[in-house]
């Protein structure tokens, strides 16, 4: 029987599992922050949770090959970050290929990961096969380092593979448990031969990936945004359950329109907040102002700031990575709603500034949703008006402050998920009663934790799930279920939504409090 001996560290890919209807929502989680950038090499499209740069190193990097991606994430942990999500993107799907001859044809093996820097190398030999055995054979699979610095990052093994469809140690039925290799082309019917290269006398021989290739062009918008039938890019981020903080990172030039778009639609639909740097083109407050106004381009789901700092080189910088890891620390300590309580966001790093800010001209920015950047004392620096881009275009107000915002996404996402398993029964009294009673612990535990507000528990939120609410867009005698659920932030009035729960999603929409559906469905 082949056995495949695969030398890895973890993944960084997990499994979560829905709660059930007698389990209570959690008041406090991990904020979960997603990087989508460039990276030398890698898994493409694929979420992978790393809890330092060591790991990321080890998984993307590269020796030598410093990126955009890889400094923000130094940012990140730096201030505080403990777990990213990354999700690689590239603008060429060109991998590496390694070819083994043979007396019926070559049998060629092709990088899972894209990219010239996903370096392999394989060896073939018939050790420990049978002489009248003329099928079979072993295939050893290195991940290197580098080409100059060849050290064994990750090693699959495996023993008595056979070129036989017929044989259940078939290569073809082996390989598709590899992390490493597939299959190219056709399988050969005799095996290949064994490894052997003319220079080297002791010890195993090996057959390297193709030569050495440069990757051209730079990342575009869809690049980035991937596709969401395939799951690639952006959309690669819905294998995961949470994203709290997504932040897009481009290589040379600003986010394009389309990027921005989809982008902002996606954080929608998850609950998420992004997290931008400024453009290029904003070099002063009258410029910043003048040009967020024109690309009519507001969200109560993007942060941005100004101004952007600068390199060595005098070039545009980045900052999201500290402002994202800033935000996991605070979200550690006080939790999502007790941002209010900081007027200012603190960060550390070296990072130039072109000028420094005013006051009236902070106040400026803010009326415009962005938020102002100055240096205190280097290393440390801060963010103040905590605004989202919603500010200051007519748009729902509760959502213009930053915490607010946060804080009713987080429990928005909270209660999609924890009531996820609703969908899958019977739409009748006793799920009702069992969702209700569900989501108005969760708010109760929210009100107890101080993220609610009310003279009493009962004050500060409400939860409808009865016939009225399911009357209209979900038959009694069908999958999904809909509810009514409000709750009162700090200095906000009763925020009401209707969520919608069915198999695949929960729909959610933001009422109006004297809207009498909110109380009737």
């Amino acid at each position: 029987m082949v056995r495949c001996l695969s030398e890895n560290t973890s993944s960084g890919i997990f499994v979560s599992e829905s709660l059930s209807s007698s389990q209570s929502i959690p008041v406090r989680r991990d904020t979960v922050v997603a990087f989508l950038g460039s990276a030398p090499r890698g898994p493409v499209g694929i979420p992978v949770t790393i809890s330092g740069i060591d790991e990321f190193l080890q998984r993307f990097g590269v020796p030598g090959h410093d990126g955009a991606l890889l400094k923000i994430l130094r940012q990140f942990f730096a201030n505080g970050g403990k777990n990213a999500t990354v999700v690689r993107v590239c603008s060429s799907a060109r991998r590496h290929h390694m070819v083994f001859p043979g007396p019926s044809g070559v049998l060629t093996l092709e990088a899972i990961n894209p990219g010239p820097f996903e370096l392999l190398r394989a060896s073939i030999d018939y050790d420990g096969i049978l002489s009248t055995d003329f099928d079979r054979f072993n295939l050893v699979i290195h991940r290197l380092t580098s080409r100059v610095s060849p050290i064994i990052e990750q090693q699959e093994v495996y023993h008595g593979l056979s070129v036989d469809v017929a044989d259940p140690d078939y290569i073809g039925y082996a390989l598709l448990g590899s992390e490493l290799v597939s299959i190219k082309d056709r399988i050969p019917e005799q095996r290949p031969d064994i490894t052997f290269c003319h220079d080297i006398e002791i010890g195993a021989s090996y057959v390297y990936g193709d030569q050495e290739w440069a990757e051209t062009g730079h990342l575009t918008d869809y690049d980035l945004i991937g596709c969401n039938t395939e799951g690639t890019g952006l959309f690669a981020l819905d294998q995961e359950p949470f994203v709290d903080i997504i932040c897009p990172v481009a290589d040379e030039r600003d986010l394009g329109p389309v990027a921005l778009f989809t982008a902002e639609r996606y954080c929608r639909k998850r609950n998420a907040i992004m997290l931008l740097d400024p453009p290029a083109d904003w070099q002063s407050v009258r410029s910043a102002i003048r040009q967020a106004r024109k690309s009519g381009f507001m969200s109560p789901n993007v942060v941005s700031y100004f101004p952007r700092p600068i390199n060595s080189n005098q070039q545009p910088d980045s900052l999201i990575g500290a402002l994202a890891g800033t935000l996991v620390s605070s979200d550690a300590r006080v939790g999502v709603w007790g941002m209010h309580e900081e007027a200012q966001l603190r960060m550390q790093g070296c990072v130039q500034l072109p000028y420094d800010l005013n006051v009236e001209e902070q106040q400026a920015l803010k009326r415009v949703g962005i938020n102002s950047l100055r240096i205190t004392k280097l290393p440390h620096f801060e963010l103040s008006g905590l605004v989202t881009l919603n500010q200051g275009y007519g748009c729902t107000a509760e959502w213009d402050k930053l915490c607010q915002r946060r804080t009713a996404l987080f429990i928005l996402e909270n209660i999609a998920r924890g009531s996820q398993w609703a969908a899958f029964q019977k739409n009748d009294s006793e799920t009702w009663s069992e969702l209700h009673d569900q989501v108005q612990r969760y708010l109760h535990d929210l009100f107890t934790a101080g993220a609610l507000f009310g003279a009493k528990a009962a004050d500060a939120g409400y939860v409808i799930c009865d016939r009225k609410t399911n009357s209209g867009d979900t038959p009694t005698d069908e999958l999904g279920i809909s509810f009514i659920v409000g709750f009162t932030l700090r200095g906000q009035g009763m925020l009401s939504f209707r969520f919608h729960q069915q198999p695949v999603e929960c729909r959610i929409q933001a009422l109006r409090i004297e809207d009498p559906v909110a109380l009737t469905g």
